[in-house]
């Protein structure tokens, strides 16, 4: 609807008869029915054109009183510097108008733009007479003017060509610049449109504020320079096109190269470093980039962390965006066990830069660089010899910094062990015993094992450790004499204590063990003794070899200091007295007297003499000490016998004496004296040419006893020297005897079983044993001589305790067979074996293993409930409940689900990958092992990712459910109405929207970007024709089947006021007459009024009486009659 202009006029209509009652005479008030007037006019009007009073301003004037004054004349006296204005009078009735009006003769015009208002400062003077004199009056009011605006000034651009600078990767429906027109004019007239001069849909300005924005995506390759012309029309004359022009601007839009995408890395081909080798290339890096220009070109390539030490660099080929990763240090895979992560970095040229990022991940193949190196350089330990075959001694720890079969380790001997007294098992570096020990042969070892890994042939290092073995001494052997038996002499008369002999024994053991001390084992007392330590053996008593024995036998027993039990040997010595030269030869007979005839012959025995000398063995010679000088008598020195050895007739002396004495070569008996007659007479001689014994019985001696002494004596030695008795001797204990009995177990086990968790040092069991044997022929020790491979147990020797050495794994070995052995220490030794069966039980220490502990799969989102993604598969090592395993999913997602028995991971909702794409889950395999708080059961976790592939399952949506926006009717063709957006969230050209749009009304005012949702106006709009648009725009994907969704979008069109211009009458005050009584419709007169609007409705003029009509005798038609 218009908004209506009105203009007022004063019509005068004079009756032919007036009543003259009504004339009054009005007192004298000559003054302005105001200080104050507002009044109108247009700039640049003609001359002669009156201001028009503002509404409620239709009388402009003074008041009259009739006949009162005469000659009222207006003048401006101020404010109308440069005579624009006119003040013109005008008397009708009663009140005299003031009209102001643009004068004649000004080259000048109006102009509001350089002064849009005057105040008038306007005088009115009038005469009147009173009688002969004639008096003046005056009165000033004020008039202000105001200068309307007409549309008398085009837009002006400044500057009239823009340039700018836009990005190719601005968004659409940003702002990129503003052009900017003004228009000095008021109002409508000074209010800008602003349209392009072609249509265009990659831009849209806005018809108000000038602003151009992006409607397309721009495009670098599509297009890298816009040119844009520019409209700019004031609104009055698109009201009125034959008034106004329109401006233009030219707008050029370079679209610049944005860096839009970030460097692209490839690893082209990797190879294997082995640690300490010289290659120098380790990877070709190829960084390419989408972009053109100096955006896609390569500045850098670096590597930013992972390679601390600089062990690698980065140097470019002669191939564009080709690199090299070169190695510039040698590698040690020791040092970094885990390898490398180089994380590159790639910057491209573009401005501003971008950059991406790669790791490369890099495993150093392991060299078999590093020997393998024992915990210590020299071991020691000590060995009992009684030490059973296969005794472990020591573990020997070995380590390797390598990896694989360069770091396995097998551990030999290589020195020492010439007897082969020693193994050591290979994996465990277990050292043992391999034969029975000597501490005797051999007390010190000093093996060199060596440890040598498994790389390959040629590769493999080794080193070698020190073992020193001090086979500790047992006292497992006996003292041994030098002799077993000997026999030795002894002068008897010797005093006490003279040392008869020593006696030494040796001890092949040591220590204490080798310790020895003697004594005599002899039950009989005997007069001798041996010292304990240095084992001379001493009389204890005088020895008298006639009276007393004349060998004794002794048993000289030797012990040594061993313990449990001391070893004892024994050795047979023999004394023998040895007769000493002690006794005086005695004669049996002395004091002899007797004759002897003359005539006996030469050799003729007189008498014997028989002396005995108790010594044995002594020889007695005899010999005549005296009375014999004449050497007439001669005497046997053997026999004793006293011969005739002269002629006896010659002597003449008739008795003589002769003195005789025996020795011993010693000793000499005591003289016999031998006194006789020589007689005359003649005896008879015997055949031998003795004496005859009646003859010789004249010699008579006295006894002296010794004959029978000896025989006593005799009798006493024969009786002491007889055998000894068996029971004189002290025999050997029983416990020191042969070894008769072997070892035997008592209480065996049947089965032992075992945690395979028990702690080391762990006792498991007690053997026990026993021997019926005493002594060492009864001391057990105990060993295992077979079934440890792993040497995981060790059985105290002493105590029969089997114990833990070595950690437990039932899953490596869940049963050993132990062959242990009782031994005993007797000579020889003997043993007795059993098969002890040792069951491993299963700990829970070995949580589930899955097969892949990450794993990627697809599904699509329209997968059905219940559709199997993939099975898990989970292990344990252990047994029984503790192998059991069972599933849960830990990730808390309502769309999966996992079987608790066989793992198979399901869809369990609605998948919708626009509302999650990507699920990572962690499916947790849990045993059935654990058994209270203290031992939960092991678990481990898979993480699973399951990428949700997309199917066109969504129609777009509008961001709205319907538009509803409001435009001026006068905006210009081509101008943006309204912008609808729609999303799908689908991926690739499911997500692609499109849009159409259906006009219900099929005029074709609009249409719309395809691809911005852009509406535009296609020609002008109407208010008057057409008030509302409803438009349909549907949004289709490109998926195929195409979704597609629609909104409603509601134009109003708003109502621009086009009705610029008021009317004009065509004179001011018009008069006019009629004649009385006449009748109803009769024509009075007809006024004009003109309207400078469009030919329309804003122009279309409709009169009617506003005052002045009284009781409405009066009426106007809209052709102003």
């Amino acid at each position: 609807m218009n908004r209506s202009a009105f203009a007022c006029c004063l019509l005068v209509l004079a009756l032919t008869q007036v009543d003259s009652e009504e004339a009054q005479s009005l007192g004298i008030d000559f003054r302005f029915t105001k200080p104050l007037y507002n009044v109108s006019i247009p700039e640049n009007s003609v001359a002669k054109t009156y201001a028009a009073p503002a509404p409620g301003e239709e009388r402009i004037g003074i008041y009259v009183p009739q006949n009162s004054l005469a000659d009222i004349r207006y003048k401006i006296v101020g404010g109308d510097r440069d005579k624009f204005f006119k003040a013109e009078d005008r008397l009708i009735g009663d009140f005299c108008f003031l009209f102001i009006r643009t004068r004649t003769g000004n080259n000048d015009v109006l102009n509001r733009e350089r002064k849009d208002k005057y105040i008038l400062e306007v005088r009115a003077t009038a005469t009147k007479r009173d009688g002969k004199h004639k008096i003046t009056l005056e009165t000033d009011t004020l008039i202000v003017v105001t200068v309307l605006d007409t549309n008398d000034l085009s837009p002006l651009f400044y500057p009239t060509e823009y340039n700018a600078t836009v990005y190719e990767d601005t968004p659409i429906h940003q702002s990129v610049l503003k052009v900017v027109a003004e228009d000095a004019d008021l109002g409508r007239n000074g209010e800008i449109y602003y349209s392009f001069a072609d249509d265009t849909d990659q831009f849209a300005i806005h018809p108000m504020t000038g602003v151009i924005s992006l409607t397309r995506p721009l495009r670098y390759n599509d297009g890298t320079y816009h040119e844009l012309m520019v409209l700019g029309q004031d609104r009055g004359a698109i009201s009125r096109p034959s008034t106004g022009t329109v401006s233009q601007a030219k707008v050029r839009i370079r679209v610049k190269k944005v860096n839009l995408y970030a460097p692209e890395i490839h690893v082209r081909r990797h190879t294997k470093i082995v640690e300490n080798s010289n290659a120098d290339i380790y990877a070709i890096v190829n960084v390419s980039d989408r972009d053109s220009g100096i955006h896609g070109e390569i500045k850098s390539l670096e590597i930013v962390t992972g390679d601390p030490d600089g062990h690698f660099r980065i140097r470019p080929t002669q191939q564009k965006g080709e690199f090299n990763i070169e190695v510039l240090k040698l590698l040690d895979r020791e040092s970094t066990p885990q390898g490398y992560t180089l994380q590159l970095r790639a910057v491209d040229r573009g401005i501003p830069p971008r950059e991406s990022y790669k790791s490369v991940p890099v495993h150093l193949a392991d060299l078999n660089d590093n020997a393998p190196v024992f915990n210590k350089e020299i071991y020691e330990v000590k060995v009992p010899e009684t030490a059973p075959v296969n005794t472990p001694l020591i573990r020997l720890k070995v380590t390797d910094a390598d990896e694989g079969k360069n770091a396995q380790v097998f551990l030999e001997i290589v020195g020492g062990n010439e007897g082969d007294e020693f193994h050591i098992n290979p994996e465990t570096g277990m050292l043992y015993t391999a034969v029975p020990l000597d501490a005797e042969f051999k007390a010190f070892y000093s093996l060199t094992v060596s440890a040598i890994d498994q790389g390959n042939a040629g590769t493999r290092k080794q080193s070698s450790a020190k073992v020193k073995i001090y086979v500790v001494d047992t006292n497992d052997n006996d003292p041994i004499f030098d002799k077993p038996e000997m026999t030795v002499w002894v002068d008897e008369n010797m005093p006490a204590g003279t040392s008869v002999t020593t006696v030494h024994a040796k001890d092949r053991d040591s220590g204490e063990n080798a310790y020895i001390s003697y004594l005599i084992a002899n039950l009989v007392k005997v007069p001798f003794e041996v010292d304990h330590f240095s084992g001379v053996v001493k009389t204890t008593a005088l020895l008298d070899y006639e009276s007393m024995r004349r060998e004794y036998v002794l048993r000289l027993r030797a012990s040594d200091w061993g313990l449990p039990y001391r070893r004892q040997t024994e050795m047979q010595l023999t004394i023998k007295v040895k007769d000493v030269n002690d006794n005086r030869p005695q004669f049996e007979k002395v004091d002899c007297t007797g004759y002897i005839p003359r005539y006996v012959p030469f050799g003729t025995e007189i008498i014997t003499l028989s002396a005995i000398d108790f010594d044995a063995g002594n020889i007695i010679s005899y010999r005549i000490v005296s009375g014999n000088e004449d050497e007439c008598f001669n005497i046997d020195a053997t026999s004793g016998t006293l011969t005739v050895n002269c002629d006896l007739n010659d002597y003449a002396v008739n008795e003589r004496e002769i003195n005789v004495t025996a020795t011993d070569g010693t000793h000499f008996a005591d003289i016999v004296r031998v006194h006789f007659k020589l007689v005359n007479a003649k005896k008879n001689l015997g055949s031998s040419g003795g004496l005859l014994a009646d003859e010789t019985g004249a010699f008579e001696c006295k006894d002296t006893g010794v004959a029978r002494r000896l025989t006593e004596v005799l009798a006493a030695a024969e009786n002491n020297n007889k055998p000894p008795a068996q029971e004189e001797f002290a025999m050997m204990p029983t416990r020191y005897g042969q070894n008769v009995h072997s070892p035997e177990f008592i209480d065996f086990p049947v089965e032992i079983k075992v945690n395979e968790s028990v702690a080391l040092g762990t006792t498991l069991v007690k053997l026990k044993a026993r021997d019926r044997d005493l002594g060492y022929n009864g001391k057990l020790i105990f060993g295992i001589s077979g079934g440890d491979d792993h040497s995981v147990f060790c059985l105290d020797m002493e105590s029969g305790e089997l114990k833990v050495i070595g950690y437990l794994d039932r899953e490596r070995e869940f049963e050993y067979f132990l062959n242990v052995t009782v031994y005993d220490l007797g000579k020889p030794q003997k043993s007795a074996s059993r098969l002890l069966p040792i069951t491993v039980l299963d700990v829970n220490d070995n949580a589930p293993k899955f097969e892949k502990s990450l794993a990627s799969f697809r599904v699509t989102e329209n997968a059905l409930n219940g559709t199997i993604i993939f099975r898990a598969n989970a292990t344990d090592a252990d047994s029984g409940d503790n192998a059991k395993v069972t599933y849960s999913l830990v990730t808390d997602t309502r769309d999966f689900s996992v079987d608790k028995i066989t793992g198979a991971l399901t869809v369990s909702s609605n998948l919708d990958r626009e509302r999650q794409d990507l699920y990572e889950l962690r499916i947790r395999a849990t045993d059935g092992g654990g058994k209270g708080p203290d031992n939960p059961p092991l678990y481990s976790e898979a993480l699973v990712r399951i990428s949700i592939d997309d199917i066109n399952d969504n129609a777009p949506k509008f961001s709205l459910p319907s538009y509803s926006v409001k435009i001026r009717e006068d905006i210009p063709k081509g101008s943006v109405v309204a912008v609808v957006t729609a999303s799908d969230p689908d991926l690739g050209p499911e997500g692609e929207v499109l849009y159409s749009l259906e006009d219900s009304d099929s005029d074709g005012t609009f249409k719309i970007d395809s691809l911005s949702g852009t509406i535009r106006t296609t020609k002008p709009l109407d208010f008057e024709e057409r008030q509302v648009h409803s438009l349909i725009v549907f949004a289709n994907d490109r998926g195929n089947p195409s979704l597609s969704s629609e909104t409603s979008v509601t134009i109003n069109v708003v109502d621009v006021n086009e009705n610029v211009f008021a009317p004009v009458f065509t004179d001011f005050v018009l008069s006019g007459s009629v004649l009385e009584n006449q009748h109803v419709g009769t024509v009075v007169m007809q006024v004009n009024a003109t309207d400078h609007d469009p030919p329309g409705e804003d122009s279309r003029i409709e009169y009617s009486i506003r005052g002045g009509d009284g009781i409405g005798i009066f009426s106007i038609d809209n052709k102003g009659m």
